[in-house]
């Protein structure tokens, strides 16, 4: 064979060559999944974990649908026979309401939707609620509570405007968290306040007025006076913040702990339902106790 004729016989091997590979790699590209992009955006709830209008034992038969001669009415109208797998649920949803006659039980009424934003450290919610737990805790514990801190994160949904009920109070606190009181010095609590104001945002806290100025703390006081670093202070708290919860220690900077078996829950139960037996509606406010500036 000539050697023009190798030569040539080889470049068209080698064309057939790159066209196959090119068309192999076209069809991958083809046939690849396109990727997929994902946006996650917060919404507002209402602060019932069921979401909308709350199902109760007097709304059940519409909020869950009802039964006619013709089988099952779902509450958007449409007929469904006794023995479709809507119906059987349905009914199964019904009969299991009366168990849930507890968790429906309206315990209190809000003024106002109040919602949890932990990037806001003067939060009104954050701050009716660490109020009562400060409150709480010196009725519990028989000692005035100087201060009081807790986590946003652990207050997981807004409180309902309007009714509210004991499942409302379950979804805000779903872990068991316990109050706790800790003998804290003033120069711990400094500290503490000197940590918290490098964060992103401060936690919930009652008692202190805190100014921060580009995550540095500027100025502390607890009931209105300085903070004397030698002095005790009374400090009630939650055991998830004493070693390390939400990278915060309170243990390490305490004398002395004293724990509960009181939940978060239990406290929030006890705010609403004595706000209510006193003829008042639950209210929160921002009242400047944490400023941060940049």
């Amino acid at each position: 064979m000539a050697e023009t004729e190798v030569k040539n016989r080889t470049a068209w091997y080698f064309a057939w060559a790159l066209i196959i590979v090119g068309a192999l790699v076209s069809a991958q590209q083809a046939f690849k999944a396109p990727k997929t992009t994902f946006e996650w955006k917060r919404v507002t709830m209402d602060g019932h974990r069921v979401g909308g209008t709350p199902v109760t034992l007097e709304n059940a038969s519409t909020a869950l649908g009802w039964w006619d001669d013709d089988g099952f009415v779902a509450p958007n109208g449409t007929h469904f026979d006794d023995d479709s797998p809507v119906a059987v649920v349905a009914l199964a949803l019904q009969d299991v309401q009366p168990h849930f006659a507890e968790l429906k039980r309206v315990v209190g009424h809000s003024a106002s939707m109040l919602m949890n934003d932990r990037d806001n450290p003067d939060l009104p919610l954050g701050n009716l609620f660490v109020d009562a737990l400060r409150d709480y805790a010196s009725r519990y514990f028989k000692v005035p509570m100087d201060f009081a801190i807790t986590n946003f994160g652990g207050i997981r949904v807004p409180l309902p405007e309007g009714a509210v009920t004991a499942e409302d109070i379950s979804a805000m606190f779903p872990f068991k968290n316990y109050l706790c009181y800790a003998k804290v010095s003033g120069e711990g609590l400094l500290k503490l306040f000197e940590q918290l104001s490098a964060t992103p945002a401060f936690q919930a806290v009652s008692g202190a007025t805190i100014r921060v100025k580009d995550h540095k703390l500027v100025s502390a006081l607890i009931g209105g006076r300085p903070i004397d670093p030698a002095r005790i202070y009374n400090v009630a708290t939650i055991d998830f913040l004493l070693d390390g919860g939400d990278n915060i220690s309170i243990g390490a900077l305490a004398s002395d702990v004293v724990l509960s078996h009181v939940l978060l829950k239990d406290v929030m139960v006890d705010l609403v339902t004595s706000t209510e037996a006193a003829g008042k509606l639950l209210e929160g406010k921002s009242d400047g106790r944490v400023i941060m500036e940049d």
